[in-house]
């Protein structure tokens, strides 16, 4: 489990990466929504809501928007999540180089 960027929001997170994110993000094939779901980070609802588009874009555009609604523990999963479907990546580029995290340090 991994704690979150010191001193910022979820929604500060995701704004300043959104652009890297909603072009980079592979919400639905990598399984990302279906571990996020397993993991109790979206509901039923949300998950269906994002499954139901076809645009790449467009997933990731509804799931960002659903996590900037989460809780720091869910978007701790939501990192964890990235690693489980091979976006390392993409949690690096969140995460930065210094692993200082809201309330802990790497």
């Amino acid at each position: 489990m991994h704690p979150f960027l010191l001193c910022l929001e979820v929604d500060g997170i995701i704004q300043k990466h959104y652009v890297f994110l909603v072009n980079t993000l592979d919400a639905k094939d990598s399984g990302l929504v279906g571990v996020l779901y397993r993991d109790q980070v979206l509901n039923r609802r949300e998950r269906d809501i994002i499954n139901s588009e076809v645009i790449c874009f467009t997933q990731n555009e509804k799931l960002l928007s659903m996590l900037s609604r989460k809780t720091n523990d869910q978007f701790d999963k939501f990192l964890d999540a990235l690693v489980e479907t091979g976006q390392q990546h993409v949690r690096n580029t969140i995460v930065g180089q210094q692993g200082l995290f809201i309330g802990k340090i790497i």
